[in-house]
């Protein structure tokens, strides 16, 4: 219970203090530095599957967070939330005509291997600390792009609904799953380093289900991207 206080309470005083401060670059910081001394002792202790949902629990925190606030501030959070109105304005455009990364496995595709593949680099490198910053931005420009859509379209309670694809979800469960695992190689590599044996397995049972559900949002994503397209066309109107 006092995990889930403290990650509530860091939640709105994190985005609140983004909004009031209007630094683009610090807003994903704070963001991530919320969950991140919860996650890191979880994993230390080799909690995993208690790293993986409390982080899936902030996720959503996190994201009601950013749509409220840009619900209840649009301007600001154009000009704070980095890439906020560049990916609005391309999913919109796909929405509308079906052109665009998103609707093509070719052009998406490149796109989501470079983000995962710098993802797992930071995650070894900084015991996921960057990579938490990193995925804090995407989730917050995406968060944007919900609030937006919502506001501008004729059926808002179905845009809502429609605005977080499931593609995006399972991209997001792969990612947290993917720096639990990679987070504890992390920590084994500084043990190791520091001429010590680590006592913590590699748990590559979250490496497989990160990587599963990588591959699971790509195909996805090539399969019901098209029929997506269309029905939030429908909410767009």
């Amino acid at each position: 219970m006092m995990i889930l206080i403290f990650l509530v309470i860091g939640v709105i005083l994190s985005t609140t203090a983004s909004f009031i401060f209007g630094v683009p670059w610090l807003m994903p910081i704070l963001g991530a530095a919320v969950p991140y001394p919860i996650f890191f002792l979880q994993v230390r202790r080799q909690q995993y599957k208690s790293a993986f949902w409390w982080m899936l629990l902030w996720g959503v925190l996190q994201s009601i967070a950013v749509i409220v606030a840009t619900a209840i501030a649009p301007e600001t959070a154009a000009k704070l939330i980095l890439r906020g109105q560049s990916y609005t304005t391309e999913m919109l455009h796909w929405i509308r005509t079906g052109e665009g990364m998103e609707g093509s496995l070719n052009l998406f595709l490149p796109d989501h291997l470079l983000h995962y593949g710098i993802f797992c680099i930071l995650c070894v490198v900084t015991i996921s600390s960057m990579a938490l910053i990193f995925g804090t931005w995407m989730l917050n420009y995406m968060n944007f792009y919900v609030a937006e859509l919502v506001k501008v379209s004729a059926k808002p309670w179905l845009a809502a609904i429609l605005g977080w694809y499931p593609w995006s979800l399972m991209r997001i469960i792969g990612f947290i799953a993917t720096g639990v695992a990679l987070a504890a190689l992390g920590l084994n590599l500084v043990t190791r380093i520091r001429g010590e044996v680590p006592k913590s397995p590699f748990p590559k049972t979250y490496m497989l289900i990160g990587i599963g559900f990588v591959i699971a949002d790509i195909v996805v994503k090539a399969v019901l991207a098209p029929i997506w397209q269309k029905l939030l066309l429908s909410a767009l109107g």
